[in-house]
């Protein structure tokens, strides 16, 4: 017996294994084009590594619990990095010092108001 409430393609695909990765994607694909031009580039620190937060506390700090989406990754310039996108559908890019903690920069577009849970 098959699920008639899902979607379908013409030969009867169910359509959520092609659209949530599809989705997903559009998703990631547009964050990378908020990124920080060269001239704005930002570098966090020289220190070793084994002095850097845990990535636990600095998650905890930018909230991750608050978007739909998040992208996180240490930067090639030594920061926390993260791409969000808002319930709302708008993007932040953050930047967080590894041993401080604290954010160094944030842009955020598209977004109405700032993003609740």
């Amino acid at each position: 017996m098959t699920n008639t409430t899902r979607p379908r393609t013409a030969t009867g695909r169910v359509l959520l294994p092609i659209l949530l990765p599809a989705a997903l994607a559009l998703h990631a694909g547009a964050l990378p084009a908020h990124a920080s031009a060269p001239a704005e580039r930002v570098t966090c620190t020289a220190e070793p590594r084994s002095r850097w937060l845990p990535e636990e506390e600095v998650k905890r700090r930018f909230g991750v619990e608050k978007y739909a989406l998040v992208k996180f990754k240490v930067s090639r310039t030594n920061c926390y990095e993260f791409y969000a996108v808002g319930r709302d559908g708008g993007v932040v890019e953050a930047y967080y010092h590894p041993v401080t903690g604290r954010l160094v920069k944030e842009s955020r577009f598209g977004f109405v108001g700032r993003p609740g849970p």
